[in-house]
């Protein structure tokens, strides 16, 4: 099963304390882009050795799209500017999904392409997603959300107390107990699901070889798969994504593919990053800046402006990938048909012409056009119910925690595509 599912590989971006800014304040170290080359953007070494949002702004500046290289020769384009990265999303004619998502996963295209929901153009896409949507609707979401805070109020309790302790670690079943019973997994695999999910997502060392990274990810992706497809053979009791995902093969009729597993793993896989990473991210903001951390606790609850913030400042998913089904200009670059187009959800979400301070974290910033969660017929399916996992944590945190810093340097994804952490030591005075 897994050979038919192309490997994922994640990003971290810029390490960030007190702002998100390289060493001075407010303003970003210039860079000079004709030094570094043409593959600054997909080098993850860079991801993982140094802040990549001066780059972005000097490609933002410089205006259009930018050409790059793999270092493997493959050329492909990058949209910085929010503009544009509205555009490549938002135009899905112009820009398909039905080749991958990820600057990793080239080739002959992700081995999922037009099978899996988030590698689908319309009409496809249309009828996958009817498939799911009832599941994560307002009202959907509302009825969850209890489930989800008694779920996570389990978890605390069993950090409550420890005044050290990696929170990465210990809360690795964190965005389980958001998803875990939306998708139909059984409590008991939420652990493994929970290590592998992360895993998959890229290098947990720098130091680590190539090949060690590649036996990593492959035993991840061999674990998520074969959780998943031992759900599928019994599915779960009540309705759920995975009990929904056999639904997905009468759409496609691929007989030469498993459509249910790769939708499930493309939910499961998709679900998980966004809601643990932007919390750490979160977390090494509040635990640095003692002005925010008291406005922080003095909230009654936590509302959608201070969640939309958290998101564009964390900025989980680096970039996405799209191929151009036609020759066409876009600010002033001229790309041919069949061209691989970048579009830098992180770069976007610092873009100077549409948020005032970008390298500020605002709590209440309004408005807010973050692009976490991507744009047009692609926008997150799960976006409500990753929200409302959000803003259960945050309460729970701030009705426990009196006081919290950092115990430790926080380790990051070694990867171009999400901008994660894998450990992040907390010192935490409970209330």
């Amino acid at each position: 099963m897994v050979g038919r599912v192309a490997l994922l590989h994640a990003v971290r971006g810029e390490h960030r304390t007190t702002r998100p800014t390289a060493r001075q304040g407010d303003v970003l170290m210039r860079v000079d882009l004709a030094a570094l080359g043409s593959s600054e953007l997909y080098d993850e070494s860079r991801y993982s050795d140094q802040g990549m949002h001066a780059v972005w702004r000097e490609m933002r500046a410089r205006g259009g799209l930018h050409r790059q290289v793999t270092t493997d020769g493959q050329e492909f384009f990058a949209a910085v500017r929010h503009a544009d990265v509205r555009e490549v999303l938002g135009n899905h004619t112009a820009f398909s999904s039905a080749y991958s998502t990820m600057l990793s996963v080239r080739g002959d295209g992700d081995a999922a392409a037009g099978a899996a929901i988030h590698l689908t153009d319309p009409p496809v896409h249309s009828e996958l997603k009817r498939i799911f949507t009832p599941l994560m609707t307002v009202p959907a979401t509302q009825r969850l959300a209890q489930g989800i805070e008694g779920r996570m109020r389990e978890l605390f309790d069993t950090i409550r107390g420890r005044e050290s302790f990696d929170f990465c670690a210990e809360m690795v079943t964190l965005p389980m107990t958001i998803t875990g019973a939306l998708m139909g997994i059984p409590s008991s695999e939420w652990p493994v699901t929970g290590r592998a999910t992360v895993r998959a997502m890229g290098g947990t060392d720098a130091a680590e070889s190539d090949r060690q990274r590649r036996v990593g990810l492959f035993e991840a992706h061999t674990t998520i798969m074969t959780v998943l497809g031992e759900v599928l053979e019994d599915p779960p009791a009540g309705d759920s994504v995975i009990g929904r995902c056999p639904r997905t093969a009468e759409v496609l009729n691929d007989p030469d593919r498993d459509v249910a597993l790769l939708n499930a793993y493309a939910f499961l896989m998709g679900a998980n990053p966004t809601v643990p990473q932007t919390i750490n991210q979160m977390l090494i903001l509040l635990a640095g800046d003692d002005d925010l951390w008291s406005w922080f606790t003095r909230q009654e609850r936590t509302d959608q402006k201070f969640v939309d913030e958290a998101l564009r400042w964390a900025s989980p998913v680096n970039h996405v990938l799209r191929r151009t089904t036609a020759e066409l200009t876009l600010d002033g670059t001229e790309i041919a048909a069949g061209s691989l187009v970048t579009a830098w959800l992180a770069s976007a979400n610092r873009d100077e012409e549409v948020f005032p301070q970008p390298f500020r974290f605002v709590p209440d910033r309004s408005p807010n056009q973050h692009t976490a969660f991507g744009f047009g017929v692609h926008r997150c399916i799960g976006q409500h119910v990753a929200v409302a996992g959000m803003k259960t944590f945050f309460d729970l945190w701030r009705e426990s925690v009196r006081s919290v810093s950092l115990a430790g340097e926080p380790r990051h994804l070694v990867s171009n595509f999400l901008n994660g952490v894998v450990s992040l030591p907390l010192s935490v005075n409970w209330r």
